[in-house]
């Protein structure tokens, strides 16, 4: 009944009604970033996936997108004082520590709905030992589990550090993003609205319904 209730207003829907609707998609999908708000968190893991509560395991910071429009990577950067005496991270030299993040947009509170792409858990002493070769500078992976095949079109996510007081922390953070999968993300986004639209209007034809059938009874 729903499904037929859905296509009957989809055949009632006027041409002005279709070009509101699609001026709609196009400001979710937002093909020039105009409306971007990103951020950006990184923490300290243990071996068991659990996260620090100690000074100096955490950073979160708003993201930028800095590429050129139209360029062939949309590429994000955010920045971390490391003369803040209580929140800063620092890459610790112990075997049992993870660096792990994530990147969202649409505000400043992170959820599944929002995620642009999680960095893959990776080792502190092995981003150190990059240190070795590239001085105050290290690279992971990042993954965007909403794309296609997504375990294997990861996204490079370079670190820059500073020494402060003996401590390796975090300074700036760039994520790189091939724009065919920034795209592909988006087009996501928008299916993920409209699915939430379909759902709102079938919970509203439910209540509808049930409205009428009480109005039956009376």
């Amino acid at each position: 009944k729903n499904n037929k209730n859905n296509k009957n207003k989809m055949a009632d829907t006027t041409p002005k009604e279709e070009k509101k609707e699609k001026k709609a998609e196009a400001k979710v999908f937002d093909a020039k970033d105009e409306a971007f708000i990103g951020y950006c968190s990184f923490q300290t893991l243990d071996s068991d996936g659990l996260a620090s509560q100690l000074k100096g395991c955490h950073v979160k910071a708003p993201v930028q997108i800095v590429s050129e429009p139209e360029a062939e990577n949309v590429v994000f950067e955010a920045n971390f004082l490391t003369t803040n005496p209580l929140f800063y991270l620092a890459i610790k030299s112990e075997d049992q520590f993870f660096l792990y993040g994530s990147f969202w947009m649409d505000g400043a509170k992170s959820s599944e709905s929002n995620t642009i792409c999680t960095v893959v858990p990776t080792k502190m002493t092995e981003l150190l030992k990059q240190q070795d070769k590239t001085p105050n500078a290290f690279s992971t992976n990042a993954m965007c589990p909403f794309l296609r095949n997504s375990t294997k079109r990861l996204f490079s996510v370079a670190f820059e550090t500073e020494e402060k007081k003996f401590l390796t922390k975090l300074a700036k953070v760039t994520l790189t993003v091939p724009r065919e999968a920034w795209m592909e993300y988006k087009s996501y986004r928008v299916r993920s609205w409209k699915a939430g639209k379909n759902l709102a209007a079938t919970e509203k034809d439910d209540d509808e319904d049930d409205k009428k059938k009480d109005d039956k009874k009376d």
